[in-house]
C-alpha cells in the first residue's frame, strides 16, 4: 500500500530540486521507468528535466513514449504541443491541442495555446475563435471558483444556485455537478449526490477525484459494499493516493471486515502525516472488536501525537470504563482556552470533561460541561426537531393494512429493535445474536434511505412520503423489500435472521410492515429521564439531532409513545415491548418472551450474552460484554436538579407508557 505513496513522496521530492539540478533528477528517475507503478508522472518529470537542458528532441521522444503509455494524459499533450511549436511544427501542435480542448474543455491553457498555434499557422479567423472561447471558459471557471469558495466557507444556499446558473450555460459540466453533488451531500440528500457523480463518472470514466467523491457519496448513502468496490478500482487507477486506503479502512469497518481495517490502519499509522488520526480510527475498530486495552493505547498515542487532537479524548471518554487523569484532566482543560481550537473540537473536549468529572463524583461541574457541549453543538448546527407524527398517523391506518394484507415480501428474516437510543437496544441486539439463528448487522439505514426515496428526495412535483405509497402495486413493494434484503446480506452471516437495530425505525414502522407483514418488531423502552440524561451525555454527531436540548429530548419522547401507541392500535399483537427495568429486574422471563415472540427456541448463550464475542460498535458496546448489572438504572438522579426542562415535558404528557 504506502510503496506507491513512497514513490510519489519521492518524485516531488525531486520535482523540489528543479530547475537547478536537473541532472541529477534525471539520473534519479532511471529507478522510476524500469516498472509501470508511476511511470507516467515520472516519464513527464523526465521530460522537464531534459526541457531544462535545452535537449527539445529526448523531450519531445520521452513524451512520445508516455503517450503511447498513457494515450489519455492531457498535461503531456500540451507540453507535447508546446516543443512543436517550438520546433515550428504547429500543424502537430493544433491537433494535440484539439484533442486536449475537445476531451477537457476546463483546461484554459491549452484554448491560449491552441491560438497562438493557428495564429502561427496562419488561421487568423480560428485563433480568434479561440481565444474567445478561452475568454468566455476562464470567465466560467471563475465564477465556479467563486461557487467553490462559497461552499468552502459554508455558504451553502449561495453556492448552491450559483451552480445552477452555471448549469443553465452548461448543462452537463462535470466540475460543476461534482461541487452540486458536494452541496446536496451536506444537505442530507446522498441519492442525488451519487447519481449526479454516477452521471460525471460515465463522461470521465478515468477521472480518480471523481470516482473518490462518487466513493465517498456512496459512504454517505451507506451503499458500503458499493463503495468498495469504487476503492478497490481507485487503487488500480491512482495507488498512490492514501486517502483511497483510509476511505477503503472505514467501509471495511462498516461491512465488519475488521481484520482488514486494521491492517491498514496499522500501515497508515507509519505515514507522519497521517499517525494521529490512523491512531484514532484504529481505537475505534480495536473497541469495537472488544480489545479496549490496545484501543486504549491508540487513543492516547494518537494524543502524544497530535496534542489537539479533541476527538480522541471523546474516545477515551466513550469507552465508558476509562477514568481521566488530573494531568489529562488539566491538558483538556487547557485545551478549551486554545483559540486554534475548532468549535467543534471544543464540544468533543466538553463532552470529555463532563464525564472526568461525572466519574469523580464532581455532578454539578460535569452537567456544567454536558450542558456547554451540547448547546455549543445546537448552535453549531443550528438543529431543530419537528414530529411528523400526524402525517404518518392519518396515512398508516388499520384500513391501510387491511387493503395491504397481500403486499410486500413474506420473509421473516428481518428482526427490528426499535426505540430510543440509550434505551436498551444494544442489549436486546446482543442476549437476540447469541442465539445460533440469529445474526446481528449494525443499525442499518436501508430503511430510511427507502424513505428517502419514496419522498422523491425532496422534489415539490412529486408525491411525499407516505402519500407516495398510495399508488405503489405489490410488485414495487416487493421490489423495494428485495432491496432491503439485499442491503442487508453483506452485513450478515449465514443465521436464518438478523437484526436492524436503528432506532429511529419506529417512525417507520407502517412502511416495515408494508414491506415485511412478517417481520418482527420490538420495542425497548426505558425510564425517560434515566435514558434522557444518557441522551444528553452522550455525542452523537448528527445521528440524533433532537438529543442536545433536553426540552426536545422531552418532546421526541412524547412523539416516541404517541405514534408507538398508534403503531399498537392500528398492528394489534404485532409488536412486542420491552421495559428495559423489567428486563433488568426479570432477566430470565423476559429473555424467554423476546425469543418466545421471535419465534426462537431458549438457548442458555442468550442469558450469558456478555460472553458473546461479537463486534459492537454502538456506545452501549461496553456494557453489553459484561454481566447484567443495575446499578446504573437510577444513575440519572445524580443530575436530577439540573433536570428540570426534560421533566416537565415527559411528565406533562397523560399517554401511557407501555403497551
Amino acid at each position: 500500500m504506502l510503496e506507491a505513496y513512497n514513490r510519489k513522496k519521492t518524485l516531488k521530492e525531486l520535482e523540489t530540486m528543479l530547475p537547478g539540478d536537473a541532472l541529477e533528477v534525471q539520473k534519479a528517475l532511471s529507478d522510476f521507468l524500469e516498472g509501470d507503478l508511476l511511470r507516467a508522472p515520472a516519464l513527464f518529470l523526465l521530460a522537464r528535466c531534459h526541457v531544462l537542458r535545452d535537449d527539445f528532441d529526448g523531450a519531445t521522444s520521452v513524451l512520445r513514449s508516455l503517450l503511447e503509455h498513457d494515450a489519455d494524459n492531457m498535461p503531456a499533450k500540451i507540453e507535447l504541443a508546446k516543443l512543436r511549436m517550438r520546433a515550428d511544427e504547429p500543424r502537430e501542435a493544433i491537433k494535440l491541442l484539439a484533442e486536449v480542448t475537445s476531451a477537457r474543455p476546463e483546461v484554459i491553457e491549452s484554448w491560449r495555446l491552441l491560438s497562438d498555434c493557428l495564429r502561427q499557422d496562419g488561421q487568423a479567423d480560428a485563433s480568434k475563435d479561440a481565444s474567445k472561447q478561452y475568454e468566455m471558459i476562464r470567465t466560467f471557471y471563475e465564477k465556479l471558483n467563486a461557487a467553490e469558495q462559497k461552499f468552502a466557507t459554508g455558504d451553502f444556499q449561495t453556492a448552491d444556485a450559483m451552480c445552477r446558473q452555471l448549469l443553465e450555460l452548461v448543462p452537463t459540466e462535470v466540475h460543476t455537478l461534482r461541487l452540486l453533488a458536494k452541496i446536496a451531500r451536506r444537505f442530507g440528500h446522498p441519492e442525488f449526490s451519487t447519481t449526479t457523480l454516477l452521471d460525471c463518472i460515465d463522461a470521465r470514466p478515468a477521472d480518480a477525484a471523481l470516482r473518490l467523491d462518487y466513493a465517498y457519496s456512496l459512504l454517505a448513502n451507506r451503499q458500503h459494499q458499493e463503495a468498495l468496490e469504487q476503492c478497490q478500482q481507485l487503487i488500480e487507477l491512482a495507488p498512490e493516493v492514501l486517502e483511497v486506503y483510509e476511505l477503503k479502512a472505514e467501509l471495511l469497518f462498516n461491512l465488519s471486515q475488521f481484520d482488514d481495517a486494521i491492517e491498514i490502519y496499522r500501515e497508515l499509522t507509519e505515514v507522519p502525516a497521517k499517525r494521529a488520526l490512523s491512531l484514532l480510527h484504529l481505537g475505534k475498530v480495536l473497541k469495537t472488536v472488544g480489545d479496549t486495552r490496545e484501543a486504549t493505547r491508540c487513543y492516547q498515542r494518537a494524543i502524544e501525537s497530535e496534542a489537539t487532537l479533541a476527538q480522541a479524548y471523546w474516545e477515551l471518554a466513550d469507552l465508558k470504563t476509562y477514568k481521566f487523569s488530573a494531568d489529562e484532566i488539566e491538558a483538556m482543560r487547557a485545551l478549551l482556552g486554545n483559540e486554534q481550537l475548532s468549535p467543534l473540537n471544543k464540544v468533543l473536549v466538553e463532552f470529555a470533561l463532563g464525564k472526568a468529572f461525572e466519574d469523580a463524583g464532581e455532578f454539578e461541574r460535569s452537567f456544567q460541561h454536558y450542558d456547554s457541549a451540547n448547546s455549543s453543538y445546537a448552535d453549531i448546527r443550528h438543529l431543530h426537531y419537528s414530529s411528523q407524527n400526524d402525517l404518518l398517523k392519518s396515512f398508516f391506518t388499520m384500513e391501510y393494512f387491511s387493503a395491504r394484507n397481500q403486499h410486500g415480501d413474506e420473509a421473516d428474516a428481518p428482526i427490528f429493535v426499535v426505540g430510543l437510543p440509550r434505551s436498551g437496544s444494544t442489549l436486546i441486539e446482543q442476549i437476540l445474536s447469541s442465539h445460533s439463528l440469529v445474526d446481528a448487522t449494525q443499525e442499518l439505514d436501508e430503511i430510511a434511505s427507502i424513505v428517502r426515496t419514496l419522498n422523491g428526495q425532496g422534489q415539490p412535483e412529486q408525491e411525499q412520503y407516505p402519500r407516495s405509497i398510495e399508488n405503489l402495486g405489490s410488485g414495487v413493494m416487493q421490489d423495494m423489500a428485495q432491496r432491503y434484503l439485499e442491503y442487508a446480506r453483506p452485513y450478515r452471516k449465514q443465521a436464518p435472521y438478523f437484526i436492524d437495530k436503528a432506532p429511529q425505525n419506529f417512525q417507520h414502522i407502517g412502511l416495515i410492515k408494508t414491506l415485511f407483514p412478517n417481520a418482527k418488531i420490538i420495542d425497548i423502552r426505558r425510564n425517560p429521564m434515566a435514558s434522557g440524561w444518557s441522551q444528553y451525555r452522550q455525542f452523537f454527531a448528527d445521528s440524533f439531532q433532537f438529543s442536545y436540548k433536553l426540552e426536545t429530548i422531552g418532546r421526541y419522547y412524547n412523539d416516541y409513545l404517541d405514534l408507538m401507541n398508534h403503531w399498537h392500535a392500528v398492528l394489534p399483537r404485532q409488536i412486542l415491548t420491552v421495559q428495559y427495568e423489567e428486563l433488568v429486574d426479570k432477566f430470565p422471563q423476559v429473555v424467554e418472551e423476546v425469543l418466545r415472540y421471535c419465534g426462537l427456541k431458549f438457548e442458555d448463550a442468550c442469558l450469558d450474552f456478555h460472553l458473546n464475542k461479537r463486534a459492537v460498535a454502538t456506545p452501549s458496546s461496553e456494557q453489553v460484554r459484561q454481566p447484567l448489572y443495575s446499578n446504573a438504572l437510577e444513575h440519572w438522579k445524580n443530575y436530577e436538579s439540573f433536570l428540570g426542562p426534560l421533566k416537565r415535558i415527559v411528565e406533562s404528557s397523560d399517554l401511557p407508557t407501555a403497551s
